[in-house]
């Protein structure tokens, strides 16, 4: 009889165990308009309100016009963060993001709306670059460099200086 007590108590710590190694953590994104007006900061934090860092996520922006840009694997870098550049027309920007977890964290999903309230037309990288802005911002910089530098300015023929690779 105490043979089966001990293996039963033996089986319940080990499935107790188990389960404290197995839980995921939650986590959840904060949206923010970044200082320039034209950007989101999207940041993942975990349960206890620390950063996740270098986790991939999907982004979906729909613009003023319903036009929607979808991003599937973009990566947050080691601050946990990410900037996406909405667009230089006014209105409001509907940005999706959804992170579908991993082996430490639990899958989630958040939708918000920026409002860029100011914007001299046009809704890309290079009407941000044309309309003066560029240099005002750094991590917005960065990232068109890091993303937009060859895709929309030097592969626009209406542009293109055959500089581009």
């Amino acid at each position: 009889m105490n043979k089966i007590i001990l293996i039963i108590l033996c089986l319940l710590i080990f499935i107790i165990g188990m389960s404290f190694v197995s839980a995921k953590e939650d986590t959840h994104f904060e949206i923010e308009k970044d200082s320039s007006g034209y950007s989101s900061i999207i940041t993942l934090k975990d349960s206890n309100n620390n950063p996740v860092p270098k986790v991939k996520f999907s982004i979906k922006i729909t613009k003023p016009n319903g036009s929607t840009r979808t991003l599937s694997d973009k990566k947050l870098n080691s601050t946990g963060q990410n900037i996406f550049f909405l667009g230089s027309t006014k209105g409001n920007y509907v940005i999706t993001v959804e992170f579908k977890g991993n082996s430490n964290y639990n899958p989630t999903k958040l939708t918000k709306t920026i409002t860029v309230t100011s914007g001299k037309g046009g809704n890309s990288a290079l009407d941000y670059i044309e309309n003066g802005n560029y240099g005002l911002n750094q991590k917005k910089d960065d990232y068109i460099d890091d993303n937009y530098w060859y895709e929309e300015i030097y592969d626009n023929p209406y542009n293109f200086d055959g500089e581009g690779y």
